[in-house]
């Protein structure tokens, strides 16, 4: 697959992750078969309780990820009417100015503020994702889809979280129906669940031959980020990444391993594997739709 497909596919699979956890859409954006699955399977809708219900992950993976003197920063801003206070004085420390950094990106930040009264200065507890999940130490494939079904189920997680509905969206593509000429033209791409060797951060790795073989080629890989929602041409572009990460990245699970769109066999059975099948059916119709735009 060309580069330029390569990214459009790459984007509207980060797109349809991040669009989906961050609740930017809900489920009244799909269609009613689509709609109605979500609410079976008791997927969240932008509600009230919902909010509180992931409040503590969102927080805390924001914590995670820029650190408590930065998210501190962010609702000093917030808390001074969206402008600086005068108590950072004349020279901004690198948290301050990573804040007015952050209050560019318009959705970050107003996610930021729909949690404004619950920050209450950092005092509330922040449990990470797999904390809130009770899905620590997840090692095993089935483990995995379940964790990926909480994720969408609270419309909250991480990075890794966030990448592994990703990965699982691209290598479940279904080859027939509405989707068939969007199976076609990637069905020999190959798609893998990766992370930072000495850098927290995850993220999925598209490419043609394999990673380990096309790494050399940056016109024959992409990164997929549904963290960030958005593709990346290679892994130095990203801000998460420095310029030797190329070399230091390293496929999250050997329970997921790299493979090909549209070939990942579930290993959930019963109602778990109801549930991972529902997710996806609505990941894959929000993917059509952002590829569509592209």
């Amino acid at each position: 697959m060309l580069k330029a497909d390569m990214t459009k596919y790459c984007t509207a699979a980060a797109l349809a992750v991040r669009t989906f956890i961050t609740g930017s859409s809900n489920l009244l954006s799909y269609g009613a078969g689509i709609r109605q699955i979500g609410l079976d399977l008791g997927l969240r809708l932008d509600d009230l309780d919902n909010l509180k219900k992931t409040r503590g992950s969102w927080l805390g993976a924001m914590v995670d990820f820029l650190g408590l003197a930065r998210v501190t920063a962010i609702y000093q801003l917030i808390a001074n009417g969206d402008k600086t206070p005068t108590a950072w004085g004349a020279v901004l420390t690198p948290a301050q100015q990573s804040a007015l950094n952050i209050q560019k990106q318009a959705d970050v930040y107003a996610t930021f503020k729909a949690y404004a009264t619950l920050w209450n200065d950092g005092a509330n507890p922040h449990p990470t994702w797999q904390q809130a999940a009770g899905a620590t130490g997840s090692t095993t494939k089935q483990a995995y889809e379940a964790l990926a079904v909480r994720a969408a189920s609270n419309a909250t997680g991480n990075c890794g979280e966030t990448s592994l509905l990703g990965y699982l969206l691209l290598t479940t593509l279904p080859k027939d129906g509405k989707f068939q000429a969007a199976y076609a033209a990637a069905s020999n791409l190959t798609v893998g669940w990766y992370r930072g060797t000495n850098f927290d951060h995850a993220y999925v790795i598209t490419s043609n031959m394999g990673y380990a073989v096309d790494k050399a080629n940056v016109d024959a890989f992409c990164v997929c980020d549904p963290w960030l929602g958005r593709s990346f041409a290679n892994l130095v572009g990203n801000l998460h990444y420095d310029a030797p990460n190329v070399n230091n990245v390293a496929q999250w699970s050997t329970q997921m391993p790299e493979i090909k769109v549209g070939t990942y066999q579930f290993a959930s059975t019963s109602s778990d594997l109801t549930k991972v099948q529902g997710v996806m059916q609505i990941l894959h119709s929000a993917f059509l739709d952002e590829l569509a735009k592209l």
